[in-house]
């Protein structure tokens, strides 16, 4: 049986697609094939890729118009931001300056009130001295009248009035003070 197998294969020349005596069924089967594949794919397959296509279109345009919407809304929140930024730093200047403004009022108060100290306790201290000085002055006066006396009594040997020689200390000072 084998035998008449590879006879028959032999008899008919090799592959069966390039037999010439089949090549006109093998046309018409083609074309058979290609109409019933062609009407599958245009009656099933076409549609759905279409609708696929429709719908991802659609959802790219949908996008896009989000993308956009979004980008205004952004462009508004950046401008309204920038808004707030300079109002934020406007009103941080007034608040600086306002600050300073005061802080230097303050200063100035402070001020005010230390040279008024000082000068009332230059004034004091002045007083003071006057009055010490006076006081010395005065002491010196009692001291100069004692050192004259005991000072002619010791050189001279004269005992001296007080009050004379007093009356001459003080004419003495007072030459000096106007002096």
């Amino acid at each position: 049986m084998s035998e008449a197998h590879t006879e028959v294969a032999e008899q008919k020349g090799g592959l069966p697609q390039l037999n010439l005596a089949t090549y006109e069924e093998q046309i018409i089967w083609l074309i058979i094939s290609f109409a019933v594949l062609f009407l599958i794919v245009s009656r099933a397959v076409l549609p759905r890729v279409t609708k696929v296509l429709e719908e991802r279109e659609e959802r790219i345009a949908t996008d896009l118009d989000t993308a956009e919407r979004l980008r205004k809304d952004a462009e508004e929140v950046k401008a309204s931001y920038e808004a707030a930024v300079a109002e934020a730093r406007r009103k941080a200047q007034e608040l600086i300056l306002g600050a300073k403004d005061a802080i230097q009022a303050d200063i100035a108060k402070a001020q005010a009130e230390l040279d008024a100290e000082l000068g009332k306790k230059a004034d004091e201290a002045e007083a003071r001295i006057a009055k010490a000085k006076d006081e010395a002055l005065a002491g010196i006066s009692e001291i100069a009248t004692g050192a004259a006396v005991d000072i002619m009594a010791k050189l001279a040997g004269v005992e001296g009035e007080d009050a004379a020689v007093a009356k001459a200390v003080e004419t003495a000072l007072a030459s000096r003070k106007g002096a």
